[in-house]
């Protein structure tokens, strides 16, 4: 029987430690996410600002960037279904919010990017972008600095309520 408490406590350790990685990765898909998304953003303001090429265009070619795929693709089927760019685009951010990609403030700041975009000239349109792309990468670095102390925090709480569940059932 002690045999199978030890096991049993081990395992509750474990999961407890595994808990707090998955949290951990979490916090980091999000930071990965938002990342990709900036360049996204610098690729859009060259291809506008060189090609002066249509959002729907650009957003059908992700490039290197396999996180914004879904949201990207979500806003392409909605484009081609009909929907205007602003629907669509909150659809595209609405599935990357389900997978859990973005989270509160990243929602609305992913959002606002086409608000009324499109409505202006092409200088209008990229100075909305480079502001877009500041707020992001101000937003990127609050989450890399949250990261960094959460993550550890994660891990850490995660062993240790994992422990504790042990030490309860033992």
């Amino acid at each position: 029987m002690t045999a199978a408490r030890m096991t049993g406590g081990i395992m509750l350790i474990v999961c407890g430690a595994l808990a707090g990685l998955y949290a951990s990765k979490r916090l980091k898909r999000r930071a990965d996410f938002l990342t990709q998304y900036l360049v996204f953003l610098t690729r859009a303001e060259t291809m506008i600002s060189y090609c002066s090429l249509e959002i729907s265009r650009i957003a059908a070619d992700p490039g290197d960037a396999p996180l914004l795929g879904t949201m990207l693709s979500v806003c392409l089927s909605e484009l081609d279904s009909g929907r205007e760019l602003s629907a669509a685009w909150c659809a595209g951010v609405r599935a990357a919010e389900n997978e859990g990609l973005l989270r509160g403030g990243d929602v609305s700041l992913v959002m606002s990017f086409c608000d009324g975009f499109g409505s202006a000239g092409t200088d209008e349109e990229i100075a909305r972008l480079r502001l877009h792309r500041e707020l992001v990468r101000q937003r990127l670095e609050v989450l890399n600095e949250e990261a960094a102390k959460r993550q550890k925090l994660y891990r850490v709480v995660g062993t240790f309520c994992g422990a504790m569940a042990a030490a309860i059932t033992i």
